[in-house]
């Protein structure tokens, strides 16, 4: 019952992900390419959009831990990686993620300490489009093998 739990609000939070990776994309590439000025609601996006990532995380961890296809995979990794399913979700999909998570973070942390508004811009926006790519390449969604779907069912 957890497990249904953990994976549906982590199948809605990509949603959340994905609207706050967008707004500090616009932000980013916005101020970047018009030259602008840094502002508190600049770095208020890339808080949002890290801060969102990192609840994503966590709640994937969890995910991790108590999903039954991990489990699957871990109890005989060897055969798990001949199967498409259980590679995908113990190794694939985690993997993308996390690197998302890592270059996004640096990215914010580099980003503040950038001597000029410009390069601020720029660091945090080349950062969160790779994040961006990878959380993107990474999410399984539904015309994939292995996906799922757009919206969680709430236990179904």
């Amino acid at each position: 019952m957890s497990y249904l739990i953990f994976k549906d609000v982590h199948s809605l939070l990509r949603w959340l992900v994905i609207l706050s990776l967008a707004w500090a994309l616009l932000r980013m590439w916005s101020g970047y390419f018009s030259k602008a000025e840094w502002t508190a609601q600049d770095r208020k996006s890339g808080v949002i959009f890290t801060s969102i990532l990192n609840l994503q995380l966590l709640i994937g961890i969890v995910l991790y831990f108590i999903s039954p296809i991990t489990k699957a995979a871990m109890a005989n990794f060897a055969a798990a990686m001949k199967d498409g399913q259980l590679r995908y979700f113990a190794v694939e999909h985690v993997t993308g993620m996390l690197l998302a998570v890592i270059i996004a973070q640096v990215g914010f942390s580099l980003s503040k300490r950038a001597p000029t508004d410009r390069a601020k811009f720029l660091k945090a926006a080349v950062a969160y489009t790779i994040a961006g790519l990878l959380i993107l390449a990474s999410i399984p969604w539904p015309f994939m093998k292995y996906g799922r779907p757009l919206f969680p069912s709430f236990g179904g």
